[in-house]
């Protein structure tokens, strides 16, 4: 079964991921129409975010979180985020929409890659860009979820650390800012481990592994980053 358009493949990459990436074989736009609908709510959420966060109070949090820097350091650091808070909000935006337009490039050229494992997956460089952006269909899970904290919040003194509200420290361990495995378990969270699933169905949909090789080649790239991330914060 495949999805046929593309308004039920937005719904059913979150619930039957492979009628999506069946529908998306002989597709035309449907991933253009789904990178707009991410980078769009991307957008509103950074956008309502900046807009009602206390500047002051996010520079502050900001230098605070420079634990090894010295105090000439930190006020150097909050001189240089002070001339530029009016324009932070336009970095988050398109800063993370070019950073995901770049990151999915290059996992697209790995998709690419490990399809030649199957001598019938015969997709070119331009369909795995595609397939590489309906494996991030969750991050508008994510965007949306920030976006609705943000709104309700109490208050307009907003820590950055709520973008990070699905991670796995904050739902799990609990470190403080200077512990060595801080930021990597902040940057671990549930949505990237769900993209992972989405992409390993996808590429079972796409190819002829089976589901254990394509959920190896899913998780692969994040088994080999947050593996040596790993080993620079135990050195």
């Amino acid at each position: 079964m495949k999805s046929s358009n593309v308004m039920t493949a937005l719904v059913d990459i979150f619930i039957s991921p492979s009628k999506a990436f069946n529908g998306l074989k002989e597709a035309k736009g449907w991933s253009f129409v789904a990178f707009i609908l991410l980078a769009g709510i991307l957008a509103a959420s950074m956008f309502a975010f900046y807009n009602k966060a206390d500047p002051q109070f996010l520079i502050d949090q900001q230098v605070a979180a420079a634990v090894d820097a010295t105090i000439a350091e930190q006020k150097m650091i909050r001189q240089s985020m002070e001339q530029t808070v009016d324009l932070q909000v336009w970095f988050a935006m398109f800063g993370t929409i070019i950073g995901l337009a770049v990151i999915n490039a290059l996992m697209a050229g790995y998709y690419l890659f490990v399809s030649k494992q199957d001598p019938e997956a015969n997709y070119g460089y331009g369909a795995w860009y595609g397939f590489g952006v309906w494996a991030m269909m969750p991050l508008v899970i994510y965007y949306l979820g920030f976006l609705i904290l943000v709104l309700t919040a109490s208050t307009n003194q907003i820590s950055q650390t709520l973008m990070n509200y699905s991670s796995i420290n904050q739902l799990l361990i609990g470190l403080e800012i200077g512990h060595p495995f801080y930021t990597l378990l902040e940057s671990l969270n549930i949505f990237s481990i769900w993209s992972i699933f989405i992409a390993a169905i996808g590429l079972k949909s796409w190819t002829n592994f089976t589901f254990n090789k394509a959920l190896l080649f899913a998780a692969l790239p994040s088994i080999v980053i947050y593996g040596i991330w790993t080993v620079i914060a135990l050195v």
